[in-house]
């Protein structure tokens, strides 16, 4: 099931509430989100390490990301929406 908003209009649609990581993301974009945010784990990175924090959870969301699109073999996040549908 898409996203309801999206076949009615040609709005981007945003997540931007309950984002913690690599899944959460993948699940926003099979749904039919165009743009995924993760405003308070850049904020928490930058507190915790400093300026190297964002680059650090840069590094782990793609590592989290690849790692949940292998165990649901999916190539290419355009691939997702098809995934969802698929099972």
């Amino acid at each position: 099931m898409l996203l309801a908003g999206k076949a009615a209009s040609d709005l981007p649609i945003i997540f931007e509430r309950g984002i913690e990581g690599g899944l959460d993301m993948l699940r926003a974009l099979a749904l039919g989100a165009d743009f995924v945010m993760m405003g308070r784990a850049w904020h928490y990175a930058l507190g915790a390490i400093g300026a190297k924090g964002p680059a650090h959870l840069y590094d782990m969301l793609v590592d989290d990301l690849t790692s949940n699109m292998i165990q649901i073999a999916a190539t290419h996040l355009r691939d997702l929406p098809d995934l969802l549908h698929k099972y």
